[in-house]
């Protein structure tokens, strides 16, 4: 007779990265290629907004699963005399977009990263219709022009020179062009642009073949190459613009050249809240981080500094406190300057008390919620210089490769910008004309005092909420540094379900079912973003210190 072994017997996957330490400057970023053009900016003595803007520009070319040109974006500054500032390139609907400009499916079929019912043939998500208004390109140029030292043209020559000569294919770029093979096969430029001529898509080394396939993107490096030379307005209103606009109503789509000549990226002041004696900053209304931060007015009075990380309790809090703060986001929060919504009322201290009322400490009370689906994408970077100037960064295409449909001979992929509204009329995040997105990224700065304490943000869909929750409630509440805290264990719970790391122990997962969690267990992968894929800079007397994703190529580097 043979025995059943307890699973604890079982082999495991223990995959780690170390810890980067310097003393002057340090860079995070998802890429290597990404990391060292920050570097070489810092060493000709750029400064940390010069290095961001540049990397950003490199991960446009490396990672176009998840980020490009035509994708929107959004970044937070701490200047070295303490003054903080948001850089928002978020994505706005066309002016000729309306609430019920897509067909529904029949039936309860949903699709999409957050779950809302399909459109027939996918339109809100894939293809021309789905293209929107963005702002990557005109959030990178503000930057540099109000805080760097550098111009547009040594900013984006990296990333010339990378799609001109390609892209090592690594494992995590075949899987995605594998993976979304199909929605990039229904756009002819898009099959020529990634994949063999047959249709495979390209391969990484192997020890039997040998070298691998670059992914050489000639004409993203001549639309890279005509806004190095004409600034953002080739972008938005030059011979580009045309092309871009051409391309998208020759197929159906609704953008026009007004809805890019009239874009402007906006300067405008971080959201914050005090935890556990930090200040901790992010962007306002429409990001993500609003959810981060009303989930630590709410933990702040929990005491989970007296707790153990990782215990049945602490994790409870946690995903108590996130499924609240998801509540509110989904159903209060859209676009401030279309819809009536209270961000003032979900970040004060007096709503986060009525919320905490509502926790119990050892039994699950907060009122379950739909949970949305939800798609990996994005990219996120960290920067902090000499000077202590620091920025986080996230970028994103929206879906994976966004839109799909690369227009023409520009290389360019749009962001599916329409992806992130209700195809349902007469919902507070329906689809209207120049609305602005509500989209998830949270990058975040730590401040102590008058000195910089924490630089973090994630890539990974919604699920990098509660990632950079808990990276910053490692750090602050329970003293870990900053590649402990991005690869500690995870819980994240949107209202019907609490998704946990797999590497938390059964026993620990046991007790928080007793506790009422329905628990679903996931493990990470190096082809998942279950629990946001996190990069954080540690900053103190003696220097800096850098975390990064564990599953990824990602990168920290300093000197």
């Amino acid at each position: 007779m043979i025995r059943a072994m307890p699973d604890r017997t079982r082999s495991e996957w223990v995959v780690e990265k170390t810890e980067a330490v310097a003393p002057r400057v340090m860079v995070t970023t998802d890429q290597p290629v990404a990391t060292d053009a920050a570097l070489d900016v810092l060493r000709e003595g750029g400064n940390a907004i010069d290095a961001a803007v540049t990397a950003a520009f490199v991960m446009a070319v490396a990672e176009p699963a998840l980020c490009g040109i035509g994708g929107v974006a959004a970044m937070v500054i701490r200047l070295p005399d303490g003054r903080e500032t948001v850089i928002d390139g978020s994505g706005l609907a066309p002016r000729a977009a309306r609430p019920d400009m897509f067909e529904l499916v029949a039936g309860a079929d949903v699709k999409g990263m957050y779950g809302w019912p399909a459109a027939v043939a996918d339109e809100n998500n894939t293809g021309y219709r789905s293209a929107g208004v963005p702002g990557m390109v005109a959030a990178m140029s503000l930057a540099l022009d109000r805080y760097g030292t550098i111009d547009l043209t040594r900013a984006v020559a990296p990333a010339i020179t990378l799609a001109r000569e390609g892209v090592e294919v690594d494992i995590h770029l075949m899987n995605a062009l594998a993976t979304y093979a199909e929605r990039l096969w229904r756009f002819p430029a898009s099959k020529r642009t990634f994949f063999k001529p047959g249709g495979l898509p390209l391969h990484p080394p192997t020890a039997l073949e040998g070298g691998g396939d670059r992914l050489v993107l000639a004409d993203l490096a001549r639309s890279l190459e005509a806004i190095a030379s004409e600034g953002a307005g080739a972008f938005y209103r030059g011979a580009l613009a045309r092309a871009i606009v051409e391309n998208v109503r020759a197929n159906g789509g609704v953008l026009s050249l007004d809805d890019l000549a009239s874009y402007e990226a906006r300067e405008t002041a971080p959201a914050a809240v005090d935890h556990a004696g930090h200040r901790v900053a992010t962007l306002p209304d429409c990001g993500g981080g609003v959810t981060v931060l009303e989930a630590l007015n709410v933990l702040d009075g929990l005491g989970l500094a007296s707790l153990d990380p990782g215990s049945a309790e602490q994790l409870h809090l946690v995903a108590e406190a996130q499924r609240l703060a998801f509540a509110d986001r989904f159903e209060l929060l859209a676009d401030p300057a279309q819809v009536d919504a209270p961000f003032a009322h979900v970040l004060s201290k007096e709503h986060a008390v009525e919320l905490r009322s509502r926790i119990d400490r050892r039994r699950v009370r907060a009122r379950p919620h739909d949970e949305v689906g939800d798609v990996p994408h994005t990219t996120h970077l960290c920067v902090v210089d000499a000077s202590r100037t620091c920025v986080s960064l996230t970028s994103t295409l929206g879906g994976a490769f966004g839109s799909a449909a690369v227009l023409g001979d520009t290389g360019i992929l749009l962001a599916n910008v329409m992806t992130w509204f209700d195809p349902r009329p007469g919902r507070r995040n329906s689809i209207a004309a120049g609305k602005r997105i509500l989209w998830a990224p949270s990058p975040t700065i730590v401040s102590l005092g008058d000195a910089p304490r924490l630089v973090v943000g994630a890539s990974g869909g919604r699920r990098l909420i509660s990632g950079v929750l808990q990276t910053i409630v490692n750090v602050l509440d329970h003293g870990a540094g900053p590649q402990r805290a991005v690869s500690g264990w995870r819980v994240h719970d949107e209202g019907s379900g609490t998704l946990v790391d797999s590497r938390v122990p059964q026993g620990i997962r046991d007790e928080l079912s007793a506790m009422g969690h329905r628990v679903v267990t996931v493990e990470e992968t190096i082809a998942s973003a279950a629990f946001g894929r996190l990069n954080a800079i540690a900053i103190d007397d003696d220097g800096l210190r850098g975390g990064v994703a564990r599953m990824r190529p990602s990168t920290a580097a300093g000197y």
